[in-house]
């Protein structure tokens, strides 16, 4: 009876240490900033119900991401003591948002779309992007329907066209190196310069300057090019260790049969 009580008192605790878990993850996880804002309801309540639909919420960054303030406690929620800040006017909304984007900043803060900020006539990251269902960064943003409110599709068009096809071929890359990778090839070099490709790629969007994008993607594919060496290198190795596989695994069923027939003989001359 004694053991039989020492485990229902174990199992009983395991079950409140784990109910505390649970109990503790939800409250970690309670935003009063969420819960006010759906509680007043009407327009206080627009910027949760978007920001349910964004890539923010996709890769966890909740209301205290940008806003800061203290997401646990209604009173510091939003004390500037706590790091509150409101919402940016529009000539702030770049630093707010490059707290978090640094090189988006920089780089946006290069191009054609900045300067006209200055005037007043330029867009800003919200236009593009929204502010509270923040769109994922994405070639698919750059499109007529969108462009064309502020000016011509012209350069836009030039400028998707150059990096659909550098993306295409870090893409096809990728899926190359993955393929070596899978039969035991040391790919990790590999992998690092695609890495580093991809990033110097996509530093360049937010400075729209069509002939540095046009020049850089040209390099990119340039580089993803001389690539294809090594990873040729690779496929030939590949090549070679199947045939030597081959070669062998039949040299084996073969020895195997002849082993069989030579036990099939001796067994037939004993009768």
């Amino acid at each position: 009876m004694g053991f039989l009580k020492g485990i229902f008192l174990m199992v009983l605790t395991l079950i409140v240490l784990g109910e505390g878990s649970l109990f503790a993850e939800e409250t970690k996880t309670e935003s009063v900033c969420i819960s006010c804002h759906q509680a007043m309801g009407d327009k206080l309540a627009v910027p949760v119900t978007l920001w349910e639909e964004s890539i923010h919420k996709k890769m966890g960054n909740t209301c205290e991401g940008c806003h800061g303030g203290d997401p646990g406690d209604e009173g510091k929620a939003m004390d500037p003591a706590s790091g509150f800040v409101g919402a940016p006017k529009p000539n702030q909304i770049a630093e707010f948002c490059g707290r978090c984007h640094v090189g988006v900043k920089e780089n946006y803060m290069k191009s054609a779309h900045y300067a006209a900020s200055l005037h007043g006539t330029g867009p800003n990251c919200v236009t593009c992007h929204h502010s509270h269902d923040v769109q994922k960064a994405s070639l698919e943003l750059i499109a007529e329907p969108l462009c064309s409110q502020c000016h011509s599709f012209k350069n836009a068009q030039k400028i998707r066209k150059a990096f659909v096809s550098a993306e295409l071929g870090l893409q096809e890359k990728k899926e190359t190196i993955r393929y070596v990778e899978r039969r035991g090839m040391p790919v990790k070099r590999l992998e690092e310069k695609l890495f580093s490709l991809r990033n110097s790629l996509h530093q360049m969007t937010h400075t729209l300057d069509l002939p540095e994008i046009q020049v850089k993607t040209t390099g990119v594919l340039k580089e993803l090019g001389e690539m294809e060496g090594e990873i040729e290198a690779f496929k030939k190795k590949i090549h070679t260790r199947w045939w030597v596989g081959s070669l062998f695994a039949g040299f084996l069923i073969l020895l195997i049969v002849v082993l069989i027939l030579l036990l099939k003989n001796y067994e037939e001359e004993d009768q």
